[in-house]
């Protein structure tokens, strides 16, 4: 005899579906006015909620057709819901499906909304930390657009599962970097991947945020997030909080962007793009030069500086010939290392500017802030 708790789960799944049914073929909904459609807000909100339920609902169906019973307490969902749009219109009301079902939430982490363009395909993908297997959702978007008469069954395309846990993706590199060229996860395997595992070894708010934004986890990123926590423990903010001038940029500059609230639109963030001739015209002191940031010092005196660096280390993570599989690696190492980020950060120059003279001043067309620190070959620097 079933549990009354899965006839319950199932009863609510044919709801979420039949509703689901109901949306796409009630195109009459949809009013128009002067030649123009518009949409109920109301009842554009449910439309999207109820995509997200049937998605989780999919997926949750997936996992017992493996016989897998997942905890709500283990699942990690992931989706560009929110960012994606599909006919022009916002998908963000997905997340409240998704998460009404699964039990995720942002507070535990478990509900990751990764950053993507607005014509990128939504999609979704639920990870079952216990089992390692995830299942893979894409919406079909020609057969979601408003007003579109679709069967549920048409709405998703098929559901991939695939285990993803590190020990396994790890232990089969070969097999792992062929799935990622097929595209298995429609382009987003090292995405999924990386967040997944981060997220299942306990990453905190600090990284989620950083590896959102990014829209993966990697080796760049971790540097990031780590001379992020550097700063806060060693170079605290002054009044206004920091202006930060890439002269060196990777991965890094969206976790600094996103942990530190200095963005160019705020006039706080400026990159630069050295050539390697540029690069080659460091002093030995300051070949390794990446970031300078800055602070308004609590005395009133100015702007005072830092020129930092990122060391990388010798990870104990063995090669396996697969790139991809080595950055997971490296990246769940790093993800050990957040409490000390002292050991990686190094602090090339510290120094004040002049009275009266701003960040931005340094950061302006044909001025290298480099050069006027004294850590340029003479002659050397053309910026």
């Amino acid at each position: 005899m079933k549990s009354a708790r899965g006839l319950k789960k199932r009863c609510l799944g044919r709801v979420a579906l039949c509703g689901i049914l109901l949306w796409m073929a009630c195109p009459g909904l949809w009013a128009a006015d002067g030649g123009e459609t518009t949409v109920d807000p109301s009842w554009e909100y449910e439309r999207w909620k109820r995509v997200g339920e049937a998605a989780a609902e999919l997926a949750l169906g997936s996992f017992e057709k493996m016989g897998l019973r997942p905890r709500k307490g283990d699942l990690v969902v992931m989706t560009n819901a929110g960012y994606a749009e599909v006919d022009g219109r916002s998908t963000q009301a997905v997340l409240d499906g998704l998460a009404s079902v699964t039990g995720s939430s942002r507070g535990r982490h478990s509900l990751v909304e990764v950053h993507s363009a607005p014509w990128a395909p939504l999609w979704c993908a639920v990870y079952d930390r216990s089992s390692g297997w995830n299942v893979y959702l894409e919406l079909d978007p020609s057969r979601a657009a408003a007003g579109k008469e679709t069967a549920v069954a048409g709405l998703f395309r098929p559901a991939v599962m695939e285990r993803i846990d590190s020990e396994h993706v790890l232990a089969h590199p070969s097999s792992w970097d062929l799935k990622i060229k097929n595209k298995v996860f429609g382009g987003n395997e090292f995405r999924i991947l990386t967040i997944a595992n981060a997220v299942a070894a306990g990453a905190p708010t600090a990284a989620v945020r950083a590896v959102e934004f990014h829209d993966h986890y990697c080796p760049g990123v971790a540097s990031g997030i780590l001379m992020a926590q550097y700063l806060k423990a060693h170079f605290p903010p002054g009044e206004g909080g920091y202006f930060v001038h890439a002269v060196k940029p990777w991965c890094k500059e969206d976790a600094l962007l996103v942990l530190l609230n200095a963005t160019p639109g705020k006039r706080a963030y400026a990159v630069d793009y050295p050539t390697k001739e540029d690069e080659a015209g460091r002093l030995p002191e300051a070949s390794e030069a990446a970031t300078i940031v800055y602070r308004l010092q609590k005395d009133g005196g100015g702007w005072e500086g830092r020129v930092l660096a990122f060391s990388w280390a010798e990870t104990p993570c063995p090669k396996t010939g697969s790139a991809l599989m080595d950055k997971l690696c490296a990246d769940l190492w790093y993800l050990k290392q957040m409490e000390h980020p002292e050991r990686y950060v190094k602090v090339l120059k510290d120094f004040r500017l002049p009275d009266g003279v701003s960040p931005r001043d340094w950061a302006a067309p044909g001025v290298d802030p480099l050069k006027m620190l004294g850590l340029m070959q003479t002659g050397k620097s053309e910026k």
